[in-house]
């Protein structure tokens, strides 16, 4: 009987050892997972984003000055190994940005963006950092790209992508064109045609032509709703063209 207890009391001593100097818990070995992932994603650069985890599931919190930043968090708390759920709790805030500044950050990166020409046409609404994107793209690429690029805005809490993909069609695409070089090709227009985005933009759908953007005056609005009627080809055009005092 002593020989047994012996056994036993050795046995555990060991047992006790072996768990002492084994491999860290699965719990740590997560945390350090989630903790390299949140720091490759550069997430904290924006903010400060804390995580707790226990038993699968992985809980983010604290701030981030805009939403692209929370996400990123977030995707990458749901790839670390042992996470099997994400309760994204982080809040976006930026101190003394307003809506104004927002739309204005957010104009300029559309306008930055290599893809958006002139038949594109993106319009924003902002309220209380919540933003809305609407109006027309000629790729579905450009509205995720878009989509991205607006998460980023400093500010920006939610975010709406309300852009419609226009469909293919190599008719519509030969109206573009046509209308486009019966607008910018007009001596007319060339003060226009000399800006880097060219702000008339020419937006075609099923043989539908509208005129989005702005021009300097009443005269020039009307020469571009005539220009473009006479170019052809399109069922209808509707001038949506804003006169903006320069």
């Amino acid at each position: 009987m002593r020989y047994n207890l012996t056994v036993l009391a050795l046995s555990l001593m060991l047992g006790a050892g072996m768990a002492l100097a084994g491999p860290p818990t699965v719990d740590t070995q997560t945390m350090d997972g989630i903790q390299s992932r949140l720091d490759h994603a550069k997430v904290n650069q924006h903010g400060d984003v804390q995580v707790t985890f226990d038993r699968g599931v992985a809980t983010l919190t604290g701030t981030v000055d805009n939403l692209g930043s929370k996400l990123d968090a977030e995707k990458a708390t749901q790839k670390a190994p042992g996470v099997s759920q994400v309760v994204d709790n982080i809040q976006v805030r930026a101190q003394g940005v307003d809506d104004q500044q927002i739309l204005k950050q957010a104009r300029h990166e559309i306008n930055m963006y290599y893809a958006y020409g002139m038949f594109d046409n993106v319009n924003f609404e902002v309220s209380n950092g919540a933003l809305s994107v609407g109006g027309q793209v000629t790729q579905p690429f450009k509205k995720v790209d878009m989509g991205r690029i607006l998460e980023r805005v400093k500010g920006v809490t939610v975010l709406q992508n309300n852009l419609e993909v226009l469909p293919t069609s190599q008719f519509d695409d030969r109206l573009r064109l046509q209308v486009a070089r019966a607008i910018y090709g007009n001596p007319f227009f060339t003060p226009y045609a000399n800006l880097a985005l060219p702000p008339i933009h020419i937006i075609v759908k099923n043989g539908n032509v509208t005129l989005e953007g702005v021009v300097i005056s009443e005269m020039d609005r009307t020469k571009a709703g005539m220009v473009a009627n006479l170019a052809g080809l399109s069922f209808s055009v509707v001038n949506n063209l804003r006169v903006v005092k320069g």
